[in-house]
Parts: C-alpha cells; structure tokens; sequence
C-alpha cells in the first residue's frame, strides 16, 4: 500500500496514480483489478493548509477516508487527530496521564497495543466538541428563554 501513496501530493488520491501497478488493486489471475473508489476519498493524501475533513471510524487504516498524512506515508497517529478539537483534558483511561508517563516504554507500548484501536474508533464516531458546544448553548438558550435567537441567514431550531 506505501508504494500507492508515495507518489501521490497534498489532495491527490492513489487512484490518482497513471501507473496502474500504484493504484489500489488486487491481483486476480495474475491480472491486477483495481479497486473502486466508490467514496472518493480513500488513500488520499490531506491538505496542511485546508480545513480537516471529517475522520472515520477506522482511521488507522489507509484505506479508511482522509486518513492519509500530507507528507509521510503512513496514516495520522492518535497524537495528531486528538488536535481535531478533543480536549486536553479528555480521559481516554482510567490511569492518569503522569502515570501513563511514568510507564516503562515495553508497558507503554502495550498500553497502546490493547487501547488503540478502541482511541482511534472514538475520535472517528466522535461529534467534534465545538460543535457539541454550540449544540448545547442552543437547548441551554431554549430552555432558558423558551426560544432560540434567529440570526440572518439562520433557521429557528424551534
């Protein structure tokens, strides 16, 4: 799958590539079919400069959507997607932070082994939190007022 990607810059999908061998496939027969692109945004390489889009579920994968970092060949790491507005303060453990820290790097690495997949599905199912909040300011201004202010150009929530 790298040598899908390698080739590929900022916005540009695999199935971009003009080699077939670099696009996604599989070998059937001995004759390469490549695969379909029915969502139009797997193994595409993203954007520094451009607003992220929406991650999915399984994003560790590059064949998952908007996965793919805008230089290296690999996908995000959990680092990187926690900065799509998770807060610092979020808990993705019962063992704190400073604890998590203090690990030996062999219990680290387990600690990930046995957590990530579980971290990476929840950022990908995730409602980002601005979005939540403004969400919430609205019910709160609702039940508070009884109605929702209407700005030009907005709809009535109610």
């Amino acid at each position: 799958m790298r040598a899908w990607i390698h080739d590929i810059s900022e916005g540009e999908s695999a199935f971009d590539n003009e080699d077939i061998n670099k696009r996604p496939h599989k070998i059937v027969d001995g004759e390469i079919v490549v695969h379909n692109n029915k969502h139009g945004d797997k193994y595409t390489r993203q954007c520094w400069d451009k607003v992220g889009p929406c991650v999915h579920t399984y994003m560790a994968n590059l064949a998952s959507q908007n996965t793919v970092h805008p230089v290296d060949d690999r996908a995000f790491s959990i680092r990187e997607l926690l900065l799509m507005n998770i807060p610092n303060n979020f808990k993705w453990s019962e063992i704190s932070e400073e604890e998590l820290n203090n690990l030996p790097l062999e219990e680290k690495q387990q600690f990930l082994k046995e957590n990530e997949a579980n971290i990476r599905e929840c950022i990908g199912e995730a409602v980002p939190t601005i979005i939540m909040q403004k969400i919430a300011k609205n019910i709160k201004e609702v039940l508070i007022t009884g109605k929702k202010s209407q700005k030009k150009g907005q709809t009535r929530l109610i």
